[in-house]
């Protein structure tokens, strides 16, 4: 339900969703009773040296009385997944060879395709009088990546690839397949509503698209959105910093909202950027009794500064991680006011090493902010809140079953009122008052669908009319207060 709320919402989110893994029956053979009984009481065991070693004497015990040869190797990476899933925490993990290339491109955020976010239901979940469940969903296009020139769009339903169906596909493999190969054609077959198309493309070399920046309409304050940080993060920023300090900005908009984090260095090599020399950035917390050494990173002058300009951060409830690193820099060093609503609180740090061609991540540490303080499952409190909308389980059915009962009447609407404007967004939401939908989730929705139709180098970046918490962070700067 939390996924439905934040596509309802609007908000721009990277879905990965897990297979699961089918269970099956088997029939068993007590073989010899007594010499069966005295290997397995061999694996009784209570550290960890006698666990590795009652796992080797079941192996030799099933490599000499098991019918069929043994795959090593999947075994060998069966138990490294089970070493991992035993620590019980959500993000330690292992990354398989196989698994390597998207784990590596999700950190430098470079790779050739179509430049699209997508998810797909796992094949064990198919309801074949529910095409959401065996096609592949687009969730936001890359902006002018192959796939937003070709006009995809999110909610677009992909069913075939190159003339091939999705519908046996996990979300891995089908994002692998619609990947394609740089230069080659790829033609995918759309669902948009009732209307079904080929769109053909060429897959590129693409960066996740992780910072949008502008000046404010009709303003001196610049905005710049992050929404992740990968090892580009920090490059890119500082060019959009650049661009605006250019254009004349006097103030500047970070928002941060639905960043889920990412590299850290990234996170604080921006706060750098915005603090004197000295100032403290974060600290690390190793594990008590760690033969590692707890240390705080400080703000350098190895970068250009800006240690003036009146900065807004804006944050909401998929504020994490490294984004939580940025917002708590600037605003305990006195350099950001805090607008939007509480962060997530991910006050942990991963690392990762190679391992067997794949990789290893684990949680090694807690990270505090500059006043000492442990945000882990609390999150940062907004200087000035402005809170989102609370969706009942009620608006969001309501919601869901109208955007899949109306796709037409909605494109209708845009065609009788194509003029992009306040007026003809409220009058939407006014028709269909009394459906037990949310008059904002009806008016995003109506917006959303305005700004797909555009031409893409007309599309507004930021919206002034209801994004209440930028409206919020313009006043704020624009009265200092």
């Amino acid at each position: 339900m939390q996924l439905r709320k934040a596509m309802l919402i609007i908000l721009i989110a990277i879905l990965t969703l897990s297979p699961l893994t089918a269970g099956a029956s088997s029939e068993t053979h007590s073989g010899s009773g007594q010499q069966q009984n005295t290997a397995l009481q061999q694996v009784q065991v209570t550290n960890i040296s006698s666990t590795l070693l009652g796992l080797n004497t079941l192996y030799q015990y099933l490599s000499q009385n098991f019918l069929y040869d043994i795959d090593i190797d999947k075994v060998d990476v069966e138990l490294t997944k089970a070493l991992f899933k035993a620590l019980d925490d959500p993000y330690s993990e292992y990354i398989t060879e196989e698994e390597s290339e998207e784990f590596t491109e999700d950190i430098t955020g470079i790779y050739v395709g179509i430049g699209t976010y997508l998810t797909k239901y796992s094949p064990a979940f198919i309801d074949w009088d529910d095409e959401k469940t065996y096609m592949v969903e687009i969730i936001a296009p890359f902006p002018g990546g192959p796939a937003d020139r070709a006009g995809l769009r999110a909610g677009d339903l992909i069913s075939h690839v190159n003339g091939e169906t999705v519908y046996e596909l996990t979300a891995t493999e089908a994002s692998m397949k619609i990947r394609g190969k740089a230069g080659e054609p790829i033609t995918l077959t759309v669902h948009r509503g009732s209307a079904v198309f080929d769109i053909t493309m060429y897959p590129e070399e693409v960066t996740t698209p992780n910072t949008t920046s502008l000046m404010i309409e009709g303003t001196d304050i610049g905005y710049i959105s992050i929404s992740s940080f990968t090892q580009k993060t920090y490059e890119l920023f500082s060019e959009n910093l650049k661009k605006l300090t250019l254009n004349g900005a006097q103030g500047l908009i970070i928002d941060l909202r639905n960043n889920a984090g990412g590299v850290v260095d990234s996170a604080t090599m921006i706060a750098n950027f915005f603090l004197p020399e000295g100032a403290t950035v974060l600290s690390i917390q190793h594990k008590e009794g760690s033969s590692r050494q707890n240390y705080s990173t400080v703000a350098s002058n190895d970068t250009r500064k800006n240690l003036t300009i009146p900065i807004v951060i804006l944050t909401n409830g998929g504020t994490a991680s490294a984004s939580e690193i940025l917002t708590a820099a600037l605003q305990e060093n006195g350099r950001a006011t805090v607008i939007g609503s509480k962060t997530f609180g991910k006050g942990i740090i991963q690392e990762s090493a190679m391992w067997k061609n794949g990789y290893i991540k684990y949680t090694s540490a807690y990270y505090l902010t500059p006043n000492g303080n442990n945000i882990h499952k609390t999150g940062i409190e907004p200087d000035i809140a402005v809170e989102e909308h609370e969706y009942t389980d009620e608006e969001i059915t309501a919601y869901y079953d109208f955007v899949e009962s109306s796709q037409d009447e909605i494109t209708q609407y845009i065609k009788d009122n194509p003029l992009y404007s306040r007026e003809n967004i409220d009058a939407f939401a006014a028709l269909h008052a009394g459906l037990g939908i949310h008059e904002t989730a009806l008016k995003l929705l109506i917006r959303n669908e305005y700004i797909y139709a555009m031409p893409y180098n007309e599309r507004p970046k930021v919206d002034l009319m209801y994004d209440t918490a930028l409206i919020a962070a313009v006043d704020y700067l624009k009265e200092g207060k």
